[in-house]
């Protein structure tokens, strides 16, 4: 339950308000009694406080019903007699309806907030739930793929290492290929995964980041991986970073061969930190670098999920593909984007561009 519906239904501060409105009802019945031509002052006394009262805390709608409505009683008791006498006008008796129209119409509104209020709780945890959900499903997912995976893909490279036959050597390397393939697939959606797990957007430090990444993949790659990190500080998740940065890691590799370079990189670019990863390999399309550096309208989150995965993947080496909407969702995360270009290598060059923390930068929750 939020602060708010808190506030109004904690039963401490009901009964001083409560109280508080009692101790208002008494004394404007004394007035009423004992103050003559100040009814109508009394009686918008009572309804002001019921109206700042009960707005800052709910109490029992019952005690609210009897004592409004036998403050009105007491009230039409009081002025009656002075309307017989003539003191008072008979029109002045329609104020002591008043206090009961107000308090109904307040008691209903206040009851629509606190349901608005119990519903929109009630939302936020069914959303912490399904993000705890799908950490759980992305973490079973990850080991539950992987394990067979890696399993799969040493009997294959035994077999293929002890067949003499050319054609069965090539089948194999095939069926490797699509292991491999599938491992990647399986890794992107992991990802995916994990770009809505709500988790706060604190600063990371890119030198250590970066450096993590680079031994990873150095163990499972024949490239030239270097790390150059200018810009330390950048206000992006440390899992979402990393896994922006694998995401790009394994897209260079995927367009590079032996031995090329492959830079991870942090820089301070004007009032913006962009982390990234900068390769030699072909490079990217003039179209390419285009479409990633227009400003769009993009969508929000939801709109990105409804996207259908199954096009997205038919293609696994594309680019243009389902790995740079992760890093761009990540980038969208901490409120800057994905930005393309050519790297000083001659290929390709992709980053995630945030403010630079603590200058104004508003993370933005996924």
């Amino acid at each position: 339950m939020s602060a708010t519906a808190s506030r109004a239904r904690d039963p401490g501060l009901g009964r001083v308000l409560f109280g508080t409105w009692l101790v208002a009802l008494v004394v404007c019945s004394a007035v009423l009694l004992l103050v003559p031509h100040l009814e109508l002052v009394a009686i918008e006394i009572v309804i002001f406080a019921f109206a700042v009262l009960y707005g800052f805390g709910s109490w029992p709608v019952g005690r609210t019903v009897v004592t409004v409505v036998a403050f009105a009683a007491f009230a039409a008791a009081v002025m009656l007699p002075r309307v017989v006498r003539g003191d008072l006008p008979p029109i002045e008796l329609v104020e002591v309806v008043a206090p009961v129209v107000l308090a109904s119409v307040v008691i209903y509104h206040v009851s629509r907030r606190d349901a608005a209020i119990d519903r929109a709780s009630e939302l936020a945890a069914a959303d912490r739930r399904r993000a705890v959900a799908r950490d759980r499903l992305g973490r079973m997912t990850s080991h539950e793929l992987r394990t067979p995976l890696t399993i799969a893909r040493g009997y294959v490279d035994h077999l293929a290492a002890s067949e003499d036959d050319p054609a069965r050597h090539e089948d194999l390397t095939t069926v490797r290929e699509e292991l491999d393939q599938l491992t990647r697939v399986a890794e992107r959606l992991v990802r995916a995964v994990s770009l809505d797990l709500g988790a706060p957007d604190r600063p990371s430090d890119t030198a250590d980041l970066l450096e993590e990444v680079r031994r990873r993949w150095a163990v499972v790659t024949d490239r030239d991986i270097v790390v150059e990190a200018t810009a330390h500080s950048v206000p992006v998740n440390a899992d979402r970073l990393r896994a922006a940065i694998d995401t790009l890691v394994e897209n260079s590799i995927r367009y590079t061969s032996a031995g090329d370079r492959i830079r991870l990189f942090s820089e301070r670019v004007g009032e913006r930190v962009e982390v990234g990863v900068a390769d030699s390999g072909p490079g990217l399309s003039d179209e390419l670098v285009q479409r990633v550096n227009t400003p769009t309208d993009a969508p929000d989150a939801d709109e990105w999920d409804a996207i259908d995965l199954s096009t997205q993947l038919r293609d696994a080496y594309s680019q243009t593909g389902f790995g740079l909407r992760i890093v761009a969702g990540i980038a969208r995360s901490a409120g800057g984007r994905l930005v393309a270009g050519r790297s000083e290598e001659g290929g390709s060059r992709m980053a995630v561009s945030v403010p630079v923390a603590g200058e104004g930068s508003q993370p933005v929750s996924a």
